[in-house]
């Protein structure tokens, strides 16, 4: 209920930054208006007692004041401050008419917790602290003036709705934390993927296989992979169907390597293949399937779409040179009449 009534009113979705707050707030206003409205309800049926029953009233009502700042006006501020002056108003009328019978001075704690909510660290302290002092000061003057309360229905009610409050206040801040630390992290995933991915094909970025090949510690092959007449397509049919060529070259390449490889995107037209624990034979069948995938392939354009590779043993101690040789490679294979690959010794 209450992720509907903030999308609805005030346009703010979990993943927004204020929804964590306005969710406090709101659930704050609900918590305390209710509080207000059960002892108004107690003090007129149960155990009428009329100066507090104007209280509560009066209570109720500020609390419903400020939902409509809320959710009405968008006035987020003025509705925490409506409804901090209302909690602390209405604790403070109590404490002042019944001193310390029905255990009154109980209501003093609720103020603390929610200030910092509604307020902040900063002003919710110096709010609390002026409180303090005003309930501090009250008390001191009535030493040895207060008899000793007893444990009767009153004070019984007392105590079980602030706890019921406090308890209320706490595990949904503690619930909101948690789903604000989730969201974090699921976001901090996502930078961690775009940054690490190519954002049109869904392959590993140049950046991630570059590290992946330097920090490797064992011998591998690597493709260089270039598609043939590019420029053609893009200039015949438009850059839009240019990258759906790239992005069905990159399935095919991802479903060739399986979890033997891995493939990126280096940059433009051009792919990088990383097979692991292949032998020679092995790795060229590899790019035999590849090159047979991709010609074979329809691409909605009309015409058949080619790729030429270049092939190396790669060792990370070595990567310079490797890179160098498959670049060789692939210009060879490029001269040959494409559609083909080469390998060479790095």
């Amino acid at each position: 209920m209450i992720e509907s009534l903030l999308v609805k009113y005030l346009d703010v979705s979990k993943s927004d930054e204020q929804y964590r707050h306005l969710s406090l707030v709101l659930i704050s206003i609900f918590a305390c208006t209710g509080v207000a409205a059960f002892f108004a309800f107690y003090n007129l049926v149960i155990d009428y007692y009329p100066p507090l029953l104007l209280v509560d009233a009066i209570g109720t009502l500020m609390g419903l004041i400020s939902l409509s700042a809320l959710l009405f006006f968008r006035r987020v501020l003025l509705a925490s401050f409506i409804l901090l002056l209302m909690v602390s108003g209405v604790c403070l009328m109590v404490i002042l008419d019944r001193h310390n019978l029905d255990y009154s001075l109980a209501w003093a704690f609720v103020t603390p917790v929610l200030s910092v909510f509604l307020l902040g660290f900063l002003y919710g302290a110096l709010y609390s602290g002026a409180y303090l002092a005003f309930i501090a000061w009250f008390a001191e003057n009535n030493l040895g003036v207060w008899q000793p309360a007893p444990w009767d229905i009153d004070s019984f009610s007392n105590t079980v709705v602030i706890y019921l409050l406090l308890f209320i206040l706490s595990c949904y801040y503690e619930f909101s934390r948690r789903a604000s630390h989730k969201l974090l992290q699921e976001s901090n995933e996502k930078l961690k993927i775009q940054a690490l991915t190519d954002p049109l094909t869904g392959l590993y970025n140049r950046r991630y296989m570059e590290d992946l090949l330097l920090n490797s510690d064992q011998d591998l092959f690597i493709a260089m992979a270039d598609v043939d007449n590019f420029k053609q397509v893009n200039d015949e049919f438009g850059h839009s169907a240019g990258d759906e060529v790239l992005v069905g070259i990159a399935d095919i390449m991802r479903s060739i390597c399986g979890a033997n490889g891995v493939a990126g995107r280096w940059g433009g037209e051009e792919f990088i293949l990383v097979m692991y624990g292949e032998s020679e034979d092995k790795f060229t069948a590899e790019l035999d399937r590849l090159l047979d995938g991709i010609s074979h392939h329809s691409f909605g354009i009309g015409r058949p779409v080619t790729i030429s590779l270049g092939g190396v043993r790669h060792n990370a101690k070595a990567h310079r040179t490797a890179l160098r040789s498959v670049d060789e490679a692939l210009y060879s294979a490029k001269m040959s009449g494409k559609n083909c690959y080469k390998l060479v010794s790095a």
